[in-house]
């Protein structure tokens, strides 16, 4: 019989001798066509995300100057291509494991979806975030010093701390190559920033979701709340407004003076003097500073107060109970997570083994992934199992997160506003580190005969050891971290948290 052709269908081309005829390169029209449900899928995204997610997490309103609105549309271009590429990796991983889709169109998206994300992981988000936080402080020349002084910097320690990262080498396990690329090496130290920020994010919810279940106290809203809130906004903008007011007519009436025909002896008399209007404008860009950090702190306040009302009244109903039940347990587990983790490495209990090989609720789903195909590796996939768990836990208490976040906002009242677009530029940079750091662990646990495409795109893995032990250390670090903050948050709350006055409406501070 004659040699059997290669696989041309959806799968990976199976390998054959050298009898076999070798795979032809596909056309370029056949992988246009083959790639079209990757690009149906980044358009989606992008669209959604560009119209819907971003303007929640940024916020509709923005400051009136040109490069503040240009500065937020090349974020939310970049928020928007970093989850569309983000989810096309996350499709490319299930069609890896599936087989589904031709192999040559999956390794092109690969390689394309890896190097979109590691430009914008590297290099356009880190200069947007840093241009944000000195953007308004000086003059344009010292600020882009900065922020060029910012990024060679974390570009030094990027590289220089991958250096003494425990990257498997090239001659190390069945991935062996001849060389790595800087795009290997770039994916690799990304896949370790990527399991260090889950690992603090997951110790982070695993504290904050049991607090606000279990600890902190629901204060019930009514009506009457929302309206005194609101009542102390109105009057808080009223006021900021006047003092703008004001603020113009003194600049307009300063610019008239220094434009009018004064004598040399006149102005330098007023300068001896002291200058009434510029003092009193020095003054007022002092007051109107201090009213807008206020109006900010009671909009929030006015704006938790209608999301707290409205989760008392859906928790009423069958639907938030069961929720809310469900919303229990996972909290249970939370618990149940920390102290597994601080067990499992316990000096005193003799054990070194990581949370991920310890865990009866990893092992047993590993059982049945083996079950499955018994070809797999239970211990590899109990680890991949552990990491998609944190991910789930920071996915469920996103809400606990967020009110977290904003009760340490409130004690710091000089947070303002003005950099809402970081939030969402720091929520992409989660989710494609996350999905880029499952990809590589992925591909550390899958057999070669699973993982063809992805080995080839991705390149080195990371040292499973290396990844439980860093993985737990830093969650445990976030896990005791966040609860001493929420403790001492709490007392700071409760000693200067600012209230509203029932009769005039004005922001008062309890002592």
């Amino acid at each position: 019989m004659g040699p059997e052709p290669p696989s041309m269908g959806f799968g990976a081309p199976e390998k054959c001798d050298d009898e076999c005829i070798p795979h032809r390169a596909p056309s370029t029209p056949h992988l246009l066509f083959a790639s079209l449900p990757f690009v149906l899928t980044f358009s989606v995204i992008c669209i959604v995300v560009l119209h819907r997610l971003f303007p929640a997490l940024c916020g509709a309103g923005s400051r009136r100057d040109l490069e503040s609105r240009l500065r937020k549309r090349i974020s939310a271009i970049a928020f928007s291509t970093t989850l569309g590429a983000t989810g096309v990796l996350a499709e490319l991983v299930l069609c890896e494991v599936s087989d589904w889709v031709d192999s040559d169109a999956r390794q092109l998206a690969f390689r394309t979806v890896v190097s979109v994300l590691l430009v914008c992981l590297i290099a356009v988000i880190p200069l947007l975030e840093l241009y944000s936080l000195v953007e308004g402080r000086w003059n344009r020349t010292r600020r882009t010093a900065v922020v060029i002084g910012g990024f060679t910097a974390w570009l030094w320690i990027f590289w220089t701390l991958g250096d003494k990262l425990p990257i498997r080498s090239e001659k190390m396990g069945l991935w062996a190559t001849n060389s790595r690329t800087l795009s290997e090496e770039c994916l690799a130290r990304v896949g370790v920033v990527g399991v260090s920020l889950m690992a603090l994010l997951s110790g982070f919810g695993c504290v904050s979701t049991p607090w606000h279940s279990f600890i902190a106290k629901q204060r019930q809203v009514s009506d009457a709340d929302i309206s005194r809130a609101q009542a102390g906004l109105d009057a808080t903008t009223e006021l900021l407004n006047g003092k703008r007011n004001k603020l113009r007519y003194i600049e307009k009436r300063m610019q008239e003076r220094d434009s009018s025909q004064e004598s040399l002896m006149t102005k330098m008399m007023s300068t001896l003097r002291g200058d009434p209007d510029s003092q009193e404008h020095a003054v007022l860009l002092k007051e109107v500073a201090g009213l807008e950090t206020m109006r900010i702190s009671l909009s929030s306040e006015l704006a938790e107060l209608q999301r707290h009302l409205a989760f008392q009244q859906y928790a009423r109903s069958a639907t938030g109970r069961i929720l809310t039940t469900v919303y229990w347990g996972f909290s249970v587990y939370c618990i149940y997570r920390i102290a597994a983790t601080t067990l499992a490495h316990l000096p005193l209990l003799g054990r070194s083994s990581s949370f991920s090989r310890s865990d009866p609720i990893n092992n047993v789903l590993a059982l049945l992934a083996a079950y499955w195909d018994p070809h797999l590796d239970r211990a590899a996939w109990s680890r991949q199992i552990g990491f998609l768990l944190s991910g789930v836990i920071i996915a469920g208490s996103f809400g606990s997160v967020m009110t977290t976040l904003k009760m340490v906002m409130r004690v710091a009242p000089a947070v303002k506003g003005d950099n809402h677009p970081n939030l969402a530029l720091f929520f992409s940079q989660i989710s494609a580190v996350y999905v880029l750091a499952s990809a590589l662990l992925l591909r550390s646990n899958l057999p070669p005969s699973m993982s063809t495409v992805i080995t080839e795109s991705l390149g080195a893995p990371l040292d499973p050891s290396f990844v439980d032990h860093w993985f737990d250390g830093l969650f445990l670090f976030a896990a005791l971290l966040t609860a001493v903050a929420l403790v001492a948050v709490r007392k700071l709350r409760a000693a200067w948290e600012p209230e509203l006055d029932l009769e005039s409406g004005t922001l008062t501070k309890q002592l």
